[in-house]
């Protein structure tokens, strides 16, 4: 962890992503593992007759690698704690997508009562045409 000031951590602008891989097993192991039991995530029979075509990733597949990476970038300057988010999904993650998650900085504010910086993050999950399949606005609190 950084000795920075944290106005020195973070800044409007910073930009971080990662690509994940949404393969058959990883899609059914995340579904049966949260309680999932949407037959369109742990079957590729039913997937293949929905209206996507094939097996689909759950939304809280993606939500919690988005939180994930977002989490894990934040931890490296500082202790973070989440304040809230939403999402917002657009297309379906279908098994095979090869999704780029992208979060960037879109404000930064000093909450002394809090004794630490409000990082607001702006979202997306991308697949490799360029289709965003959902968007994110997330806020936490970085401490020193």
């Amino acid at each position: 962890m950084t000795t920075k000031p944290l106005a020195d951590r973070v800044h409007p602008g910073d930009s971080f992503s990662s690509k994940q891989l949404f393969d058959a097993a990883a899609i059914a192991d995340f579904a049966l593992r949260t309680g999932d039991r949407n037959p369109v995530h742990s079957d590729s029979a039913a997937g293949a007759v929905s209206r996507f075509g094939k097996r689909i990733a759950s939304g809280q597949h993606i939500v919690s690698l988005m939180l994930g990476l977002a989490g894990s970038w934040l931890a490296e300057r500082g202790t973070s704690f989440g304040l809230g988010c939403s999402f917002r999904f657009t297309a379906a993650v279908l098994e095979g997508d090869l999704i780029d998650i992208t979060w960037t900085v879109s404000e930064t504010v000093y909450k002394e009562s809090l004794k630490g910086m409000i990082v607001v993050l702006e979202g997306a999950a991308a697949n490799a045409d360029g289709l965003v399949c959902s968007n994110g606005r997330l806020e936490m609190l970085l401490q020193a």
